[in-house]
């Protein structure tokens, strides 16, 4: 039986994240399946990282669909909106991929996997509309997603100083 930094440096490295610097919530995480599964096999553990991931993008998609609809009165679901696609094809890794028109994010992060789905909703909406959305009300130009302290947000490149944090993408979250 080894201890808790081999079997961790053994379960990132088959889902080919060892070495790579990775959120305090995603390594919480394992510290606690560890805590209540003890060293599970990789296979489950590959397993459980696919089916956060998956899980973070449907609540992910909840909460930008919910904003978009606040702010535009625009649906983005249903047959018209078919940019989501959730994957898993062993050829190419050992975990499930969430991809949103261009993006794609395969590590069980809030704030990737916000920016991910946000990313791909925001095409959504400019394709599908012809709609800039999120806009930033001082400068009128539409808001990019950037990361903040682990925080999905969205920026504005408008204004003197370069660009400025608009607001988080996750409502819930407060800056």
């Amino acid at each position: 039986m080894s201890n808790f930094s081999d079997w961790q440096d053994r379960m990132l490295r088959a889902v080919w994240r060892h070495g790579e610097q990775l959120p305090e919530e995603v390594l919480t995480w394992i510290a606690e399946l560890y805590g209540e599964l003890g060293e599970i096999a990789e296979a489950e553990f590959c397993e459980l990282w696919t089916t956060r991931t998956f899980s973070m993008a449907r609540s992910a998609f909840e909460t930008v669909e919910k904003s978009v609809f606040d702010e535009t009165g625009k649906r983005i679901s249903g047959e018209e909106f078919a940019y989501v696609n959730y994957s898993r094809d062993p050829k190419y890794g050992p975990v499930g991929v969430v991809s949103f028109n261009s993006g794609e994010v395969s590590t069980p992060d809030w704030a990737e996997v916000l920016g991910v789905v946000a990313e791909g909703v925001q095409e959504f909406v400019m394709d599908y509309y012809a709609t800039v959305w999120p806009t930033c009300s001082s400068h009128t130009f539409g808001l990019h997603v950037d990361y903040l302290r682990e925080t999905a947000v969205w920026r504005c490149n408008g204004g003197p100083a370069g660009g400025h944090v608009v607001r988080s993408i996750d409502p819930a979250v407060q800056l």
